[in-house]
């Protein structure tokens, strides 16, 4: 769970800027949500804000997260990727609209190094296709390219994903075979060197939303907490209404953690909101 004085110090430039944008003062900001002296040592970077207030404030500044967070994240613009790096994102991301128009572009432009991510993103878009069989295949391609090797990110997704494509088909021993390598590789904490945040957090919500779908309670709560602890280690905001969510449903069983799981759902509704996720607002009002 996320909470405390975790966030960026930093913010505070964004939110001083965002207010006198839209001429409110302080007093006006800070009504519903916290002092007038929370907001001006926020601005004055003498304190980070809490999640639940900058939620609060965000909606209130009809800012997103993405707008409050893009600046500090490791990679601030699409502009510092590569081509291969940006279609691997909007394909993760399930934005999959031009991909195939895009790959043709860089026929007979990729290297060698190239051809795991290359051949992981053409896997990717056959399962989002429902093509099971022809994803397999195609990720069978990249583990002999990664040669199954435990530190590179390319070989965690090939597991991921072929262990969703099995869960699409209903084989469900499958599937978990291929969750549990990437959950012994992260027991193992092998540092996966060529790994960005929106992979690693795409893997945490991903494997934990499949542990609830599996039934696997205890340990989709472990891989959503373990997301949103590296996401606020790291200053990100991918997935953190999903994952909000994801650790409320692993928990609403459990009798005895009642207030965390209140906790994470009000959270993954704020941050819903925020993020105008409706799909996910969806999700959480039929709860």
């Amino acid at each position: 769970m996320i909470d405390g004085s975790v966030l960026p110090l930093f913010l505070g430039s964004i939110i001083y800027n965002k207010r006198r944008e839209m001429n409110l003062t302080q007093i006006e900001l800070a009504n519903d949500i916290c002092t007038q002296n929370t907001i001006s040592k926020i601005e004055k970077h003498n304190i980070a804000p809490t999640v639940n207030i900058l939620i609060k404030i965000c909606l209130k500044l009809d800012l997103t997260l993405n707008d409050v967070f893009s600046d500090f994240s490791s990679k601030s613009s699409a502009s510092e990727d590569s081509i291969l790096d940006t279609i691997e994102s909007n394909v993760l991301l399930n934005r999959t609209e031009d991909v195939k128009e895009k790959l043709s572009l860089l026929d007979g432009k990729l290297t060698n190094n190239d051809m795991e991510q290359y051949e992981l993103i053409n896997g990717v878009m056959d399962y989002w296709k429902g093509n099971f069989d022809a994803s397999l295949f195609t990720l069978d391609k990249v583990l002999q390219l990664t040669k199954s090797a435990k530190d590179d990110v390319y070989t965690l997704l090939s597991y991921l994903f072929k262990g969703l494509n099995y869960l699409g088909q209903g084989h469900r021993d499958r599937a978990q075979y291929y969750f549990q390598m990437i959950d012994n590789i992260i027991d193992e904490n092998v540092k996966i060197s060529n790994a960005n945040d929106l992979e690693v957090l795409f893997i945490c919500k991903t494997l934990a939303e499949a542990f609830n779908e599996m039934k696997m309670y205890g340990r989709s709560y472990d891989f959503s907490k373990w997301g949103l602890e590296y996401a606020q280690s790291k200053h990100v905001s991918y997935f953190l209404d999903d994952l909000n969510y994801i650790a409320a449903v692993s928990l609403q069983g459990d009798t005895d953690k009642k207030q965390a799981y209140k906790d994470h759902k009000n959270l993954a509704f704020y941050l819903a909101k925020a993020n105008n996720n409706e799909p996910l607002l969806k999700k959480i009002n039929k709860k």
